[in-house]
């Protein structure tokens, strides 16, 4: 799919996989979460996260719009990655000090986790179990199922699709310990997809991903949203990439919020560089903007 996705400059065949996967709402539609009603996604309320006497978040108030694409952005220990944990209610492996109010969708965020409504894919994804590349994609429907349920033809189907998009399907009986960096994240996007949530959150999902993968996955996320009206919160590294795939962007830095709106409101040369504390230029290409 890469291939064509590429050779067609609109990625006409992403789109089409991205209508392959439209079917399977059931565990969507009994949800009630439906972000076609709901401009408001994601509200955070003085938000205050400490370790000893050091603050990592700091939010007095931080509301996201549903079915866009939404990138947090800012230097190495900005709270990008303390923040999606915060939203995801997960521990960091350090004892934290935690207080403040988040919703989703106005409904108390521990009972949208619990109800299984969130995909999430980390920086660092565990691959420990003695699974097939099949089988770990797979995993991504278990929310789904009750626990004498297995996967059906319908899921295989599926899965076998997606690990074709992501340029997976040679490698579909190989031990997911065996895969490159590269290949896990993929699979590991794979499984996120599987779930076909309305809300899905990606810490650095281009990790590890070469070029030309980043921008298949960007565009494929981009679809989601604009096609599904999925709602996607990615954390990335990368400026340009945040400036011409995403709808929206957090700008983060010592914990707090230093700007949010669209990137061309919020990632200005002089805002950027005060922020990353270096000298940052944008150069107008004619595929858009280029961050060096």
């Amino acid at each position: 799919m890469l291939d064509s996705f590429f050779q067609s400059g609109r990625g006409a065949t992403a789109a089409k996989t991205v209508r392959s996967v439209q079917s399977m709402q059931k565990a969507i539609q009994k949800s009630n979460i439906n972000n076609d009603k709901v401009s408001e996604l994601l509200s955070m309320q003085n938000i205050h996260i400490s370790h000893g006497h050091k603050t990592l978040l700091k939010i007095d108030k931080l509301t996201v719009p549903s079915q866009k694409l939404i990138a947090f952005i800012g230097p190495n220990g900005a709270g990008k990655s303390t923040l999606l944990h915060t939203v995801l209610g997960q521990q960091t492996g350090v004892a934290l000090k935690t207080n403040g109010h988040i919703t989703i969708g106005s409904q108390p965020i521990n009972t949208v986790i619990q109800d299984g409504h969130i995909a999430w894919v980390g920086q660092h994804e565990r691959f420990e179990l003695p699974l097939t590349v099949l089988d770990y994609a797979l995993l991504g429907v278990s929310p789904s199922l009750t626990w004498y349920q297995r996967p059906n033809r319908y899921h295989i189907k599926r899965a076998q699709t997606l690990l074709q998009d992501f340029e997976l399907s040679n490698l579909i009986s190989a031990r997911v310990q065996t895969l490159s960096g590269g290949e896990k994240q993929r699979l590991a996007i794979v499984r996120a997809l599987m779930q076909d949530t309305k809300i899905m959150v990606f810490d650095e999902p281009t990790n590890h991903l070469d070029i030309r993968h980043q921008r298949f996955l960007l565009h494929y996320l981009h679809n989601l949203v604009h096609q599904q009206r999925k709602s996607i919160l990615v954390v990335l590294h990368d400026l340009t990439h945040a400036h011409r795939y995403t709808d929206e962007v957090v700008l983060l830095n010592g914990g707090r919020v230093i700007a949010q709106g669209t990137p061309t409101e919020v990632m200005t040369r002089q805002r950027l560089s005060a922020t990353y504390n270096v000298d940052i230029k944008a150069h107008q290409t004619e595929d858009g903007l280029v961050f060096v």
